[in-house]
Formats: structure tokens, C-alpha cells, sequence
């Protein structure tokens, strides 16, 4: 997701609806993720766990909910430009337990703003709203630490190499039994 905006929000819930079931795990890539306000409902979706299975008649078993993210094994990919609400959504990751967060900490930039008005009619945003974990950590004065460190290089980059992204394919085949 290249931001925390209602746009993003509905292409992940398309993606993971026409696409997850039919894979065996997720990485969830916040990397280089600018914010925004939806971190809610990307943990809610991603929090889903089949509770039931149920069938038509003489139908074959299907899992209920139809979309159970935490069945499988996720990775969270963030590093130090996953911004504002990608950091809110990776410490709520954390906190709710549903994978394994890879990466490098966040970059400490998450505080919400709320417009103020001023005497001649103009306005200013102010800083309004702090985030805590549930341990009460300032995640403007923290970030966001991830389980495994990899720090991508510039030297990384300009060969085309992402060592996060191999680190997180190499947790999901071990998460899996393959590795």
C-alpha cells in the first residue's frame, strides 16, 4: 500500500478478496507508505479468522468468513518512510499479534492534525492527536520496531537488490514448513 487513503484501502480489499484464497500466505508490503487514515479497517480485514465452515446440500466445505487473512502466516514489510498511519497500522499489527513485522523502524512521523481558525477566516492544521501503544510508548517519540531487522542499502538499490523483501520470503517458506 503507497498510502493510508480510502483509494488504497479499496484496491487492498480487492486485491485480498480476489486474490488471497487462493494463496498460501501474505506479505503486506508499508514500505515507503505516506499515511493517511485507515488503519482500522486494514487490521480489521487482516484480524479475520475462519470460525465455521458451512456448505451448500451436497456442496464441498467452505471456511466462514469467506476471507480469513490470519489463517495463513503474514508478513509485515515497513521501514524508515512508513509514515504517520503506516505506523499506527504496523503497531497495531504488532499488538494484535497477527504476523511478523520485517523491516527497520518507522520514522517517528505519526501525529494528527486538526484545523484551527483563525481571526481573519484563514486556517492552520495543528498537531492534536498523539498515538500510544497499548504500553503507553509515544510512537512519535518510539516508531515502530520491527520483529527481524534487514536495512536495505543505497548500494542494495542501485543493484536491484531488496534483502527485506528476500528476508520476508524466507520467513513465510520457514512460517510454512518449507524452508
Amino acid at each position: 500500500m503507497k498510502n493510508m487513503g480510502q483509494g488504497e484501502l479499496d484496491q487492498f480489499i480487492i486485491d485480498m478478496t480476489q486474490e488471497l484464497n487462493s494463496k498460501d500466505a501474505l506479505i503486506l508490503d508499508l514500505r515507503y507508505n505516506t499515511g493517511g487514515n485507515v488503519h482500522d479497517e486494514v487490521l480489521k480485514f487482516l484480524q479475520q479468522r475462519t470460525y465455521l465452515q458451512w456448505k451448500y446440500r451436497e456442496g464441498k466445505l467452505t471456511p466462514q468468513s469467506n476471507f480469513s487473512p490470519s489463517d495463513k502466516p503474514i508478513v509485515l514489510l515497513i521501514n524508515e518512510q512508513s509514515l504517520s498511519d503506516a505506523e499506527m497500522t504496523a503497531q497495531g499489527f504488532k499488538a494484535l499479534k497477527l504476523g511478523t513485522i520485517i523491516g527497520n523502524e518507522t520514522y517517528r512521523w505519526i501525529i494528527f492534525t486538526s484545523g484551527v481558525g483563525l481571526v481573519d477566516g484563514s486556517s492552520v492544521r495543528m498537531p492534536a492527536w498523539g498515538c500510544y501503544s497499548l504500553e503507553g510508548k509515544d510512537l512519535e517519540m518510539s516508531g515502530v520496531q520491527p520483529n527481524i531487522t534487514v536495512i536495505n542499502s543505497f548500494e542494495d538499490k542501485l543493484n536491484g537488490r531488496d534483502p527485506q523483501v528476500d528476508r520476508a520470503v524466507e520467513e513465510i517458506l520457514r512460517l510454512l514448513g518449507k524452508k
